[in-house]
């Protein structure tokens, strides 16, 4: 009797996973964990300047835990929000950061950190 209690248990937690993975899946997520498409929306910070040759400097950086267009903006926000910094990120996982002085790369490092994900070393 008790193993079919574990059993029904074990099996009501694996319904209600699927079942929440699914929703996910739906509002546009990917599954990864984030929000997705459906919850709270990524605020970007406007950056003024967008012309290319205005950034003498790039830093390539290879982040971790990407997986889908919010995960994509998180950690653009992350990095736009770093005054004089144009970041733009395309999956799986690298990242492009434009800025018109030097960086510390240990400054992006933090802001990505901060945003949820990880450089690879």
């Amino acid at each position: 009797m008790i193993n079919v209690a574990i059993f029904l248990a074990v099996l009501a937690v694996v319904i209600v996973a699927a079942g929440r993975y699914v929703r996910t899946l739906r509002r546009g997520g990917c599954g990864c964990g984030c929000s997705g498409g459906g919850g709270a929306r990524v605020v970007r910070p406007s950056v003024a300047d967008t012309n290319e040759a205005h950034y003498p400097y790039s830093v390539d950086l290879t982040v971790e835990g990407m997986h889908c267009e919010h995960c994509l903006a998180a950690v653009e926000a992350a990095l736009d929000s770093i005054g004089g910094v144009w970041a733009r990120a395309s999956l799986p996982d690298e990242v492009r950061v434009l800025s018109k002085d030097p960086v510390d790369r240990a400054v992006l490092v933090r802001a990505v950190e901060a945003a949820g994900y990880r450089i690879a070393r």
